[in-house]
């Protein structure tokens, strides 16, 4: 699903606002991590996802 969501939307996905807005939420999921244990969960995803995400 995720990849078929990223090839369909591609073209909004790699506009240089919406890597910023990657970036953002990712650095806001990392930071509240160790407190939220939700989020300590997603942290290896969210990891991988920013080798994805490219620089802006």
């Amino acid at each position: 699903m995720a990849h078929r969501v990223g090839k369909e939307l591609a073209d909004v996905l790699d506009s240089p606002a919406s890597r910023l807005g990657q970036l953002v939420a990712c650095a806001e999921i990392l930071q509240a991590a160790p407190r939220v244990d939700f989020y300590g969960e997603l942290a290896d995803a969210v990891r991988r996802h920013l080798a994805t995400v490219g620089g802006l």
